[in-house]
Parts: C-alpha cells; sequence; structure tokens
C-alpha cells in the first residue's frame, strides 16, 4: 500500500469519528452506574446454554446467529446477547473466530478479507463485542461508544465481556463442528484477544492485526481517545490513576518469562497513524513474539491486503 494514502485514509478516519462521534459526547466515572471490580476473570468455567441459541438463515451471505453473553447485566439489555456473523467456506478445513475493531459499525469493511478466507477454505465467524452493531443501547450514539469512555467502570465491566464472549462463541463454533479454531482479532478486538490468549495459558492460537498491546498508554498517546482522556481528566482520573483500574484487563501486565509465543503471530502496520509503529516494536520486542508480518499499510487499509489472508492461513496450518 501507499504510504500517503495509507496516512491519509487513517488521519481521515480519525478525524471523521472525532468530529462526528466522540466530540459529541462525554462520559464519566462519577455518573456510572457500574462500580469498580476486581477479579475480573477469577470465573472462567461458564457453559453456554445451547437451547437459549437463535439461527436467522434470511440472508444469502452469512448466517446471524444469537447466543447469550457470559457476562449480562441489567442496565442494557441490548448488550447480553452476542450476535455472530458466519461466512461459510465450501469445503471448510478450519475455523476462524474474529474479533472486529473499536467503534466498527460496519462489516462491509471486513468483506475482502472474508472472502479470501473461505476462498482458503476457512469458514469465518464475526463476533460482535459488547456494545456495537446489534447490542449498541437505544440511547447511545453510535457503535461502540459504550465499550470505551469516561466511564472506566463501564468500561472495565465491557471488556471483561468481550473476553468472557470469545469462550461462549467458541464453545458455540466447537459444537458445530470439530475443526480447529484460529482466533484473529483486529486492532482493539486485537487486545482483548491477546488478553484471551494469556488467560488460557497460552494455548489457543491467535492472530493480532495492529492489536492494541498497552491498553492505558494508548488510551493517552493515540489521537483518536483525546476526547476520552479530556473527559478523564474532568473527572480527576489521570493516566496513573486509571492504571490501577486497567491492571486486569491491560495484556501488557501479564507479559513475563514465562509467556510462550509459539501459538501467537501479530501483523503491524508501518504507515498506522492510531498506533506508532515504535510502540508495535517495542511490545514484539519485549514479548519476544516470534511470528511476526510488517505490512506497509495504515491501520485501517491493512485489511485490503491480500497477503493478510495468506499469512493468517498459513500461521493456522502451523499451529494446527
Amino acid at each position: 500500500m501507499n504510504e500517503a494514502s495509507s496516512k491519509y485514509v487513517d488521519n481521515l478516519a480519525i478525524n471523521k469519528l472525532l468530529n462526528e462521534k466522540l466530540k459529541k459526547v462525554n462520559h464519566s466515572p462519577k455518573h456510572s452506574v457500574f462500580v469498580p471490580a476486581e477479579g475480573l476473570f477469577n470465573n472462567q468455567n461458564n457453559i453456554l446454554s445451547f437451547s437459549k441459541i437463535k439461527y436467522h438463515n434470511d440472508n444469502a451471505v452469512f448466517r446471524r446467529i444469537e447466543i447469550p453473553s457470559f457476562e449480562s447485566s441489567i442496565f442494557y439489555s441490548e448488550n447480553n446477547t452476542v450476535y455472530i456473523y458466519n461466512y461459510p467456506a465450501k469445503n471448510a478445513e478450519g475455523n476462524i473466530l474474529f474479533v472486529h475493531g473499536l467503534f466498527d459499525d460496519n462489516m462491509m469493511n471486513y468483506n475482502y478479507l472474508f472472502k479470501l478466507l473461505n476462498n482458503y477454505n476457512l469458514n469465518v465467524y464475526f463476533m460482535t463485542m459488547p456494545y456495537h452493531f446489534d447490542r449498541k443501547p437505544k440511547e447511545s450514539l453510535f457503535s461502540g461508544e459504550y465499550f470505551l469512555s469516561g466511564d472506566i467502570f463501564r468500561t472495565q465491566n465491557a471488556f471483561k465481556q468481550a473476553v468472557l464472549d470469545i469462550d461462549a462463541s467458541m464453545q458455540f463454533i466447537s459444537k458445530e463442528n470439530s475443526l480447529p479454531i484460529l482466533l484473529v482479532g483486529f486492532s482493539m478486538g486485537g487486545c482483548v484477544s491477546l488478553r484471551h490468549y494469556i488467560l488460557k495459558k497460552q494455548e489457543q492460537p491467535t492472530f493480532l492485526i495492529n492489536p492494541v498491546t498497552d491498553f492505558c498508554e494508548v488510551l493517552w498517546d493515540s489521537p483518536l481517545f483525546v476526547t476520552i482522556g479530556k473527559d478523564l481528566i474532568e473527572s480527576g482520573y489521570d493516566m496513573n490513576e486509571c492504571k490501577k483500574f486497567f491492571v486486569e484487563m491491560d495484556p501488557s501486565n501479564f507479559i513475563d518469562d514465562s509467556f510462550r509465543s509459539d501459538k501467537i503471530a501479530m501483523v503491524y502496520s508501518c504507515y498506522d497513524q492510531v498506533i506508532s509503529e515504535k510502540k508495535y516494536r517495542k511490545f514484539i520486542n519485549w514479548a519476544g513474539i516470534k511470528n511476526i508480518y510488517a505490512y506497509h499499510s495504515g491501520h485501517l487499509n491493512i485489511l485490503r491486503v491480500p497477503k493478510l489472508a495468506k499469512d493468517i492461513k498459513e500461521f493456522g496450518e502451523k499451529v494446527f
């Protein structure tokens, strides 16, 4: 991809999100319906209730499936259901569980990648993260608004829910067929997937695409999150104060000498304007990840790189 156009697309998207969405809302932990939580992932023994699964086969391209979330609340009923969009391959040899990016509201952004993955005989299961797409509460202005905001107590709960939703989705896919599952996460979905990988003792094969690797740091460094940082500061929460609440969420807090990287791969964009190349390389060197791919693309148009589907497929073949 061209450097100038890659940077242009990223900056255009950042400005559009800021001007049309993020600058129009503000949130504070002072008004949260959630409370600070500890031991976010103490209970990982949830079992999916298959009797509550709903199937919708009214689309020629994908199936829509509704499964109950392992984390529910009385405050936002729309968010208690996980919506999975299944793009089936004709002669499937494996499954992809795909976790999308923050503030995403258009699945067409992934059509090109999913089509190539299908051509490689891989089923794709697209999991909607909390407060995105069908899970957006009616009172929310845009998809993902309630996932990450100045309401850090709700953010804490949403991140936990996203990780547990991966477990629920995996159980559903495993019930559907016995093919191996590769977890693929893009951007914030990559952060959630990385946290899941660590929680599962680095056993679940995982492929990260431009992932958020240091949750708290990027919140204060990225130009995309300036309004959220402003809301937090006005509520009396600086970066150090926020770190206390994000300890269990942030994957970077759980990287040590015991971290195994044989079942994880990561691709990053050299022209990324949301997360700097320097930040990616710092994490790669620190974590000791060996399966690395560097693309000459931006944060968003990486999804249009034809090589991406091939790299995902070949990594899956390597670890299965």
